[in-house]
């Protein structure tokens, strides 16, 4: 590759500055939260079709359930409505003789929490102190903006590419969905590899951890006891189960894994994530709850299946709840809530890895790190059902899932230049 291309691009985008923060900011002024069953994808991405359309892209706008195959797919999840809930792909075509490269990003965000305060608008894209703030932004529509912003930065510089560069946005990956990515798979949207500009904090990762997702539920007999009534709480019950739960994140997070590319790190993650007893839609709690739950998310290594994850979970816990005559009175009782999400992995040495990690050698060799992504996503749909490599390689930025969510504007601008870089690199240049 010319060295003089990588100086001009680089230019490019520091003139074009504030033109790539406006494209942030622009998709995260538009909500696209994901409301299980539904959301509320559709205006940000007709924004994304008519972006890519001025970037000379042939463009395919289709509901997943347009895809005929999709409802009988075996990792199709059921029980999601699609209505006004478009994927967006758009297909950027090379003169010919060059791989074709696909960036892959999910435009749905998780509903703002009630419970958590902003300190500024989480539609607004402010930007404070070398960050910029928003819902979404740095999971994920800054990766999507950043590739966007990478092609449109080849587009008007005049390099002309040989293979085809595809960006697609996906709906309902959120609360394991996966269903938009699946659709664009077997619509046949397809490319020599893929990336997913997931918030990696710059790292390279050709692998992603799997996870599971549970509510454990206990039951108890609820009201007052006016009349000698026996009340049992089952939050207590709870409390006991939440010992239990810490004790074993903190073994899990302890495990080693035969991975190599997560032989360094990062452990694994399990979260306890919501707690409920009682019907929470009353203005005043003026009873004793007769049900209580917990609901967890519990990470994996690549090559763990889905049975071994919870057998290894509800083994744990149900040995120390025997222990517990609390717990005796009061079995937990284990439900699953979404699709088990596998972990991937691409073997070392794969050309993409090897492309990505000459492109950062190149550009900011002090900025290189390869290792595993320390979250699950939609990279299984890729490994399992296409023939497509794929790795997960996005922004830098903090607070996913949480307010005050926000990216860092100097990494977001590099980010651009290596997406550039790459779509150069992969897909050679004439």
């Amino acid at each position: 590759m010319n060295p003089n291309w990588s100086e001009r691009l680089q230019t490019w985008i520091s003139e074009h500055r504030e033109e790539a923060l406006e494209l942030t900011r622009s998709l995260v002024s538009l909500r696209s939260i994901n409301r299980v069953p539904h959301g509320e994808e559709w205006q940000v991405q007709q924004y994304v079709a008519d972006y890519l359309r001025k970037l000379g892209c042939g463009t395919d706008m289709f509901l997943p359930t347009d895809v005929r195959e999709l409802t009988a797919h075996p990792a199709y999840l059921e029980g999601r409505n699609y209505q006004d809930r478009p994927n967006v792909v758009g297909r950027r075509k090379g003169s010919g003789g060059g791989k074709s490269l696909l960036f892959s990003g999910h435009v749905d965000t998780v509903p703002l929490n009630k419970e958590e305060t902003w300190t500024v608008d989480p539609l607004s894209g402010v930007i404070k102190e070398g960050k910029q703030y928003g819902l979404g932004i740095f999971d994920m529509k800054a990766g999507i903006a950043a590739s966007l912003f990478a092609l449109r930065g080849l587009v008007e510089l005049g390099i002309p590419l040989k293979g085809d560069v595809v960006i697609e946005t996906v709906v309902d990956e959120e609360y394991g969905g996966a269903n938009g990515t699946l659709a664009s798979r077997l619509r046949g949207h397809h490319a020599d590899a893929a990336i997913i500009p997931e918030p990696s904090n710059l790292v390279i990762c050709p692998a992603t951890q799997g996870g599971i997702m549970l509510r454990i539920r206990f039951a108890g007999t609820g009201g007052r006891n006016f009349s000698g009534e026996i009340v049992t709480n089952p939050v207590f019950a709870a409390a006991r189960f939440i010992e239990i739960f810490r004790q074993y994140d903190r073994a899990h997070s302890m495990k080693a894994s035969l991975n190599p590319w997560y032989k360094d790190g990062p452990g694994l993650t399990s979260y306890l994530q919501g707690m409920k007893a009682g019907d929470v839609s009353l203005p005043l709690s003026d009873r004793t709850p007769n049900q209580c739950s917990i609901d967890v998310w519990i990470q994996c290594y690549p090559g763990t299946s889905e049975k071994e994850l919870y057998q290894d979970f509800t083994g744990f816990c149900l040995e120390q709840a025997a222990e517990d005559e609390l717990l005796k009175q009061f079995p937990p009782q284990f439900e699953r809530l979404i699709r088990f999400l596998p972990g991937t992995s691409l073997a070392p040495g794969h050309p993409l890895i090897e492309t990505a990690v000459q492109v950062v050698q190149a550009a900011a060799p002090q900025q290189l790190a390869v290792k595993g992504a320390p979250f699950a996503c939609d990279a299984f749909m890729f490994e399992q059902y296409s023939e497509i490599p794929v790795i997960v390689w996005g922004p830098s930025g903090g607070n996913a899932h949480a307010a005050d969510e926000f990216i860092h504007v100097d990494d977001y601008l590099q980010l651009i230049h290596w997406y550039s870089l790459m779509m150069m690199e992969w897909c050679g240049v004439e």
